[in-house]
């Protein structure tokens, strides 16, 4: 392969990936760009993960363990956000570099990978489910980028990994990712699940900051109920630290409550600014169907009112020519 052919290939595959993919996506039906943009999240999932593999090889060499989870993440969002046509409007971004921190998110569905990959930080991990491990190619990057698993359906096991979390903490320096819902939400309405206290026991020991993100409710950016990708604007909100010097075991419950109740105002605030815009972007198209029906309307009728005058003069000028 000559240079120059190697040259229009490396500018074909991005314009190809970054230009022509997303206006194909967003002209096609609802289902099939659904299905679409599903797939183009799967492959940047599993370039994602491959890539990772290496990076956190080489950054590992280089000593550089605390941003190989930061660069990957980002490299997902890059891959899969535009073509998909999400976009991110985020607020309190300073906030990330209270590090080392335990970084709780509330959980919606998997696009929150997408929320992972724009605002992850340097110097974090990601606690994650046992089953994750056994993905390919995505469980071996996570072990390599000091992932924590948690297995839910053992106690003792959860117990176990949440201590060595906790000495692997001190040890790096390091903070943790966790969606302290335990699972995915798929709520309909603005609100969370109930919290797991293992993310605010961990802060605790840890005498380390919670730090909460919460991002908006997005059904009207993907639905996988309604098999709907139309896309749109996420907004993320990066909190204020939340500060556990001083606390002790006593204080786990008020911690979580005072966390959830911050993020809960936060989630039911964006829904309140989602619903408004939605309305007004209704009223407008409304205006507009009305305005041009009127326009139709007033077409129809002047068509019609020249074909009356037209049929009225030629009679006349018959009735003249007879006269």
């Amino acid at each position: 392969m000559s240079i120059a052919s190697t040259a229009i290939s490396l500018v074909a595959i991005p314009v190809a990936y970054y230009v022509v993919l997303p206006l194909l996506l967003a002209h096609l039906p609802k289902k099939a760009q659904f299905v679409g943009k599903c797939m183009v999240v799967l492959f940047s999932t599993l370039v994602m993960s491959i890539v990772g593999c290496f990076v956190a090889i080489v950054f590992a060499a280089l000593n550089k363990r605390h941003a190989i989870n930061y660069y990957v993440s980002r490299l997902f969002s890059y891959l899969a956000a535009y073509p998909c046509g999400v976009t991110f409007k985020i607020s309190g971004e300073e906030h990330l570099k209270t590090s080392p921190a335990i970084l709780v998110c509330n959980h919606q569905s998997s696009m929150d990978m997408m929320v992972l990959g724009r605002v992850f930080p340097t110097h974090c991990v990601v606690m994650a489910k046992k089953e994750l491990l056994y993905f390919p190619f995505l469980g071996i990057f996570m072990k390599l980028s000091n992932a924590i698993f948690i297995d839910r359906k053992n106690h003792k096991k959860a117990i176990e990994s949440t201590t060595q979390a906790v000495a692997d903490m001190k040890k790096r320096k390091s903070g943790i990712w966790i969606f302290p819902e335990g699972t995915r939400s798929h709520l309909d309405t603005a609100d969370l699940l109930p919290f797991k206290k293992g993310a605010f026991h961990l802060a605790i020991q840890a005498q380390l900051p919670v730090l909460p993100i919460v991002s908006a409710g997005y059904s009207h950016i993907y639905d996988s109920a309604k098999r709907s990708f139309p896309g749109g604007e996420l907004e993320i909100r990066v909190l204020e630290p939340i500060s556990t010097k001083g606390m002790t075991a006593d204080d786990v419950n008020d911690l979580m409550e005072k966390t959830r109740e911050v993020m809960l105002k936060h989630v039911k605030e964006m829904d309140v600014a989602i619903k408004s815009q939605a309305s007004s972007s209704a009223s407008v198209k409304v205006v507009e169907e009305k305005s041009e029906s009127r326009r139709a309307r007033e077409e129809e009728v002047g068509k019609s009112t020249g074909t009356d005058v037209g049929d009225e003069g030629v009679k006349k000028r018959k009735t003249s020519a007879r006269d």
